[in-house]
């Protein structure tokens, strides 16, 4: 288009010119000339504004992904806001950090089968022997925008950087209480033991198992309590962000 709004420019001047050597107007370099400045002229600003004559053209590309953070079975994707405002998230793959671009970006989780990242760029090209002859002179490959596909499947999670500490120190405080909680169990079962049968004092063997049944059912209340507790905290962070 610049070639051709040069040449309009140029069929005007031919056209003025004729008219002051001559004394006589050229319409038809003058009427092409005219059209060709002012149809190329807009056709540049477009060009520069809004890939005129360009197709669009996306690259796509997926990869499994592993988390940024595994704490007591949960696999946390984790977040933090780039300097517009947009989340940014870190992943791993190939044992090996990755965060995902905030400028000119964006990002969607859905739930799948397989944690994975799909991402895509969208290019703009002029595909055509005519199309790149007219945006001769300018770009004829430009970037667009990012666009991310995060697939997460159960038991993976999206969780702000700055909360995770937070989780591990849940699940230290819930290691503490269990400990406690045991402990008390024991003590109360046995006694209760005791009073019913004075004998279970001597009873070695009815004492080991009746500690590993209190361990092992206190243990799983525990354990399921701690997640229902971080998969109702994970969700309170997310609608705050």
């Amino acid at each position: 288009m610049i070639v051709l709004f040069v040449l309009g420019i140029v069929l005007l001047a031919y056209g003025a010119i004729q008219g002051v050597v001559h004394h006589q107007v050229r319409w038809v370099p003058i009427t092409i000339g005219l059209l060709l400045t002012i149809f190329m002229g807009l056709g540049v600003q477009r060009a520069q504004q809004r890939h005129f004559l360009m197709a669009e053209v996306p690259f796509s590309k997926t990869q499994k992904i592993q988390p940024a953070v595994t704490i007591d079975g949960f696999n946390l994707i984790t977040t933090e806001k780039g300097s517009n405002g947009r989340l940014r998230y870190t992943y791993r793959t190939n044992d090996k950090t990755y965060q995902t671009l905030t400028q000119q970006a964006k990002t969607k989780v859905v739930a799948g089968q397989k944690p994975t990242l799909k991402t895509t760029v969208m290019t703009y090209q002029a595909n055509s022997t005519w199309r790149r002859f007219l945006l001769l002179g300018q770009k004829t490959v430009e970037k667009g925008d990012t666009t991310y596909k995060l697939t997460l499947p159960e038991g993976w999670y999206v969780v702000p950087k700055d909360k995770v500490d937070d989780l591990q120190k849940m699940v230290q405080d819930n290691e503490s209480d269990t400990s406690d909680k045991v402990r008390d169990e024991i003590n109360k079962q046995v006694a209760k033991k005791v009073k019913a049968d004075k004998d279970f004092v001597d009873d070695e063997d009815g004492q080991n198992k009746l500690k590993d049944d209190i361990v092992k059912k206190v243990t799983s209340d525990s354990q399921k309590q701690l997640k229902v507790d971080i998969v109702n905290q994970i969700s309170k962070w997310q609608k705050e962000q």
